[in-house]
């Protein structure tokens, strides 16, 4: 308790006498410069088109993520389903049945109570 008790009044003494004021402005000013350095870095990168400084230091040893094929066709829903009903009769579950279309017409709801407040003529205060 009296090591913390010393900082503590370390901190007292510094913050009146303006030490611990410039320490904190010298480090945030060393902080702003490496922000701009870390900034100009990345702007010279966009305008010759090339990776930032940190994708730049990427080691031979990380791998090289692929890009999917680009003429990659969508499965087909039909084989996808089934898949699905190999997969099931094989654990043992019953087949999996297509959702069933909605039929008719969906029942009308009142949704008056949603609306936009009535536009008065633009004075706040109107009733």
């Amino acid at each position: 308790m009296d090591k913390a008790k010393k900082l503590a009044e370390q901190a007292q003494k510094e913050a009146k006498d303006g030490t611990l004021k410039q320490r904190a402005k010298a480090l945030a000013e060393q902080a702003q410069s490496k922000i701009d350095e870390v900034q100009t870095q990345f702007n010279e990168g966009q305008r010759s088109g090339s990776a930032p400084a940190a994708e730049a230091t990427a080691t031979q040893d990380a791998p090289v993520p692929t890009p999917p094929p680009a003429d990659v066709p969508a499965p087909d829903p039909a084989a996808t389903a089934a898949a699905a009903d190999t997969v099931a009769a094989a654990a043992g579950a019953p087949a999996a049945t297509p959702p069933a279309s909605p039929a008719g017409d969906a029942p009308v709801v009142d949704r008056s109570a949603e609306a936009a407040p009535k536009l008065t003529g633009g004075d706040p205060l109107a009733g």
